[in-house]
């Protein structure tokens, strides 16, 4: 009996954005299924984020950013 479950990906190579994706993983030689556990992980960090303040206006508005480290540039919100 394995310990691994097999989830698969299928791609339309006629569409653009998808045949481009493709060229790019084979051109730089990404491993597949790690690339995609690496997104997945990431967006599981970002949805379980507690949502951090990052700008207060003089307004009283805020500028919420959810699960960014990096604040973004700064910038007046009215």
């Amino acid at each position: 009996m394995s310990n691994k479950k097999v989830k698969s990906v299928s791609f339309n190579i006629t569409n653009q954005k998808e045949k481009e994706f493709l060229e790019m993983m084979e051109t730089e030689k990404i491993e597949f299924a790690t690339y995609v556990k690496e997104l997945i992980f990431i967006d599981m960090e970002r949805r379980n984020a507690p949502l951090k303040i990052v700008q207060r206006s003089k307004n009283g508005g805020i500028k919420i950013v959810v699960g960014s480290n990096t604040p973004p540039p700064s910038q007046e919100i009215v």
